[in-house]
């Protein structure tokens, strides 16, 4: 048996003697507070990220609940008590990591220890690459996302954005001028190169994946220094690129000289490791890879990573330095510390594990309700948001109206295209992050109902 579950079976039993003992002198028993994770870490002489694997297991079982910033308590006879249970809208519009699993606490004691134990760093200006121990330890992390790198090729930044905001001024090997987009694509990066007053163009992907027409004629005649692409889970539509799209998309940039600017934002809510990112097919020095810890901890970390290839190196940091001296070294070493202890692994287990069961319950609803077209023709994706494709006739404004006052918040992905290109695919977008799996059933039937008031008895058919 594992030291996680030794741990567990001993809490288990406790419960019950406490339990025992309380029912003796109340007829109802309420749920209590358990021992914190720290106490029990010392008490069984073993680490943080074990006594979560005990509490993980134990909460599996319906035994335990957690209540973000005070711990872990028992679940009473009579269910999850009402401070435990769900409250406000049902809010599919929402991009946020679930406030209510971040562990605030743990991450708290990160930002203790690493005022502790970064002393000396945090009293003197970093550099322009970041923390180089946590680029060490970044650099061994990535290779589980299969992105293999030396320690120059990383850069610690401010968020991705800033990463892209250094992409999209730095000049490229190329000579070239022009970033191209997807669309519908990530929102702000359009306000920025606008602001940057850096060209662009767009090519539409839908939810069967890009215009690979428009991509290569693009690439051929637009000036393209490099292509802004999300190959996993796309933001808004959630699909991810095949394999031999990808290997289709490298080919295609080696032969007319485009970079590709790879946003591997969702990496960590990946369960099919057979998806595997552009970087690990490139063998040109085509990709640059990013990544963002906004998603799987909280946006206000405000830390990104990207991976460049060695002719970028020199290129990027002279320009990152433009910008900034250093990125937050606190937050650096913080995030080193968490990953170091083992809770990153952890949380990034939960997470995945949460957002994968509320999606499958999205995917029950739109199976069974097969018979509406937007719920048919809705791909089946992973991650954390997948798009209801609607029908041009239907009124948008008054469905996300209507549902508001159902205690729906839905958006649609018109913000998603610049405002200069007409919004060709009208889409609901439904990010499920923010959703209780319990109630996912309720708020995918309100949305069924609404539409079918709006588009009439003709969506019940969808077209082959």
């Amino acid at each position: 048996m594992k030291k996680f579950e030794i741990i567990a079976r001993s809490l288990e039993q406790w419960m019950q003697e406490q339990t025992a003992l309380l029912s003796q002198n109340s007829r109802e028993v309420k749920g209590f507070k358990l021992p914190a994770v720290r106490t029990l870490a010392k008490q069984y002489e073993c680490s943080i990220s074990t006594v979560l694997r005990a509490y993980e297991w134990l909460e599996q079982r319906h035994l335990v609940y957690v209540v973000p910033q005070s711990g872990y308590y028992t679940v009473p006879a009579g269910g999850l008590p009402a401070e435990a249970q769900w409250e406000g809208p049902l809010d599919f519009t929402s991009a946020a990591p679930d406030p209510r699993v971040f562990p605030y606490a743990d991450f708290r004691h990160c930002v203790d220890q690493a005022m502790k134990q970064k002393q000396a760093e945090l009293f003197l200006y970093g550099t322009d690459r970041g923390l180089p121990s946590l680029i060490d330890l970044l650099r061994k992390q990535f290779a589980d996302y299969q992105v293999f790198a030396k320690k120059e090729q990383l850069f610690i930044t401010s968020g991705v954005q800033q990463s892209l905001a250094v992409l999209a001024l730095m000049p490229f090997p190329n000579g070239k001028q022009q970033v191209l987009l997807e669309l519908p694509g990530y929102h702000n990066m359009p306000p920025l190169l606008k602001g940057l007053h850096v060209p662009y163009a767009g090519v539409h992907r839908t939810t069967e994946g890009l215009d690979w027409d428009g991509l290569e004629r693009s690439f051929r005649e637009d000036n393209i220094k490099f292509f802004y692409v999300m190959p996993r889970f796309h933001n808004p539509l959630g699909t991810s690129l095949s394999a031999h799209d990808k290997k289709r998309l490298i080919q295609l940039a080696h032969k007319y000289d485009v970079y590709l600017v790879e946003d591997d934002y969702l990496a960590d809510l990946e369960s099919d490791s057979k998806q595997d990112p552009l970087w690990s097919e490139d063998t040109e020095g085509r990709v640059i890879y990013l990544k963002s810890y906004s998603k799987i901890l909280f946006p206000g970390l405000r830390l990104g990573v990207a991976v460049l290839p060695h002719s970028l190196v020199p290129l990027f940091g002279a320009h990152k330095r433009m910008l900034d001296i250093d990125t937050s070294l606190l937050s650096q070493a913080a995030l080193e510390i968490y990953i170091r202890s083992g809770m990153f692994a952890h949380h990034g287990k939960v997470i995945r594990s949460r957002y994968a069961e509320r999606m499958r319950k999205v995917h029950e609803q739109l199976d069974a309700f097969a018979d509406l077209a937007p719920f048919a023709r809705a791909p089946r994706t992973g991650g954390e948001h997948t798009v209801l494709p609607l029908p041009d006739r239907l009124p948008v404004s008054v469905l996300v109206s209507r549902l508001t006052k159902r205690g729906v918040l839905a958006d649609t992905t018109e913000r998603y295209y610049p405002q200069e290109y007409p919004w060709q695919d009208k889409m609901l977008r439904l990010n499920i992050s923010n959703v209780p799996s319990l109630r996912v059933a309720e708020g995918m039937n309100i949305i069924r109902e609404e539409i079918l008031k709006l588009a009439g008895p003709n969506e019940r058919h969808p077209q082959a």
